[in-house]
């Protein structure tokens, strides 16, 4: 999946179909799964063309299109063990505590850091830097990546929004477009 207008139209189709309780094709029901994670997406989907840009929801500035990228392709790196670092530490994550979506965010954060870091270098993403960096993830404090870092927000604010030490909101700001208000 890439961040190009293919993807754009797929998504937007699947949102429509989801919305208009549609059946969704079985190559499209990632989409459809990651679209019924957030339902606090759901009024953006309705916009149309207008949800690929950056919307205020719940208080923050998320974009929803680029959000739903990421989830789909750490989603499916996970389903198909592919590199296999990434679903070991996404099982690693949640031996640790924390619940499947969290540890899905989590890597994700870690992905678009990679990815974003490389990107604006000119290089290309580096599956040596994306495992090293998933291989320091973690929720313990004492350990050398308290889950990523790269956020505007920080682990003391998002840990008082749920009981566990990573909350859905403590992820890259890359990851989603993501910013403090």
């Amino acid at each position: 999946m890439q961040f190009d207008k293919e993807t754009q139209t797929l998504i937007l189709r699947v949102a429509g179909e989801r919305i208009g309780g549609d059946d969704i094709a079985e190559v499209d029901q990632r989409i459809a799964q990651v679209m019924d994670m957030h339902p606090e997406f759901d009024a953006a989907w309705k916009m149309g063309d207008m949800a690929i840009y950056p919307q205020e929801i719940d208080g923050k500035i998320i974009n929803p299109f680029v959000h739903t990228v990421w989830h789909v392709m750490v989603d499916k790196q996970i389903q198909d063990e592919s590199p296999e670092f990434v679903a070991e530490t996404y099982s690693r994550l949640m031996k640790e505590g924390l619940d499947s979506h969290d540890a899905l965010h989590a890597i994700i954060g870690v992905y678009a850091d990679v990815y974003y870091g490389n990107f604006r270098k000119g290089d290309s993403f580096s599956n040596l830097d994306y495992e090293s960096k998933l291989s320091h993830l973690s929720v313990n404090p004492d350990a050398a990546a308290f889950i990523p870092t790269i956020t505007t927000l920080t682990i003391a604010k998002c840990a008082t929004n749920r009981s566990s030490p990573v909350s859905r909101n403590n992820y890259s700001a890359a990851a989603s477009g993501l910013t403090d208000k």
